[in-house]
């Protein structure tokens, strides 16, 4: 009877382990499996996070050759301004009349956010995201814009204004008479306007290109991330 009892518990003990493994097994299968779709699904959002940079960099190239446009039509007035012809001045007017703003896309970043296992892509490439988003995110872009462009936008509309200069809500509107301009590009006031616009267009010059140096080493990561998972 006591050989039939300890054989008995050891079958028991045996079944135990058994199941006990068993479940283990299952259990690694499903991670295994559970990892499997959470990189796929990652590398979904980090296909889509490529696309936004690649629409970020387009943008990026448009707002950089608007600002270098408007840097030149300013340092044109600053330069030459009392001795170019009406029409000229009007065009470079024209093209000091600005205002940019750029805000990353983050609809794929947003995704990436609320991921539950962002931990299974590589440190570099969600710290650099981050930091790429948080750096010129809405709040920071809508200070930093309000401050230097639209700034430099408002004083030189005001100023027009109160010289009788017609605007309209989308841009210049061309006046009928443009002898003034020769008064207006002489005034120091306009002048000091001119100068404090190409200071903040350079500052903003300045933060476009960081911009678009990050959006393409944010894209180089990824890349090399998608490369390395086909």
């Amino acid at each position: 009877m006591e050989n039939k009892t300890i054989k008995y518990f050891k079958y028991a003990i045996g079944e135990i382990l058994l199941v006990v493994i068993g479940i283990l097994i299952a259990l690694q299968i499903n991670n295994w499996y559970q990892n499997i779709t959470f990189k796929n699904e990652l590398k979904q959002i980090v296909k889509e996070a490529s696309n936004d940079l690649k629409q970020d960099i387009g943008f990026l190239n448009m707002r950089i050759k608007g600002a270098e446009a408007t840097i030149y039509s300013l340092d044109n007035l600053l330069k030459n301004g009392n001795k170019m012809p009406l029409e000229s001045l009007l065009s470079d007017f024209q093209q000091v009349h600005r205002y940019s703003y750029f805000v990353p896309i983050n609809f794929a970043y947003s995704k990436l956010n609320k991921h539950p296992r962002t931990e299974l892509l590589p440190n570099n490439l969600t710290n650099n995201l981050t930091s790429y988003h948080s750096g010129f995110s809405s709040e920071r872009n809508k200070i930093v814009s309000e401050t230097l462009t639209l700034y430099s936008l408002n004083l030189f509309r005001n100023y027009l204004i109160k010289y009788g200069y017609p605007l309209e809500q989308e841009g210049l509107k061309r006046p009928e008479d443009l002898s003034n301009l020769n008064l207006i590009i002489n005034d120091t006031e306009f002048i000091g306007i001119l100068r404090n616009a190409k200071s903040n267009w350079s500052a903003e010059l300045s933060m476009l290109i960081i911009a678009r140096e990050l959006a393409n080493k944010n894209l180089e990561i990824i890349n090399n991330y998608l490369l390395s998972t086909n």
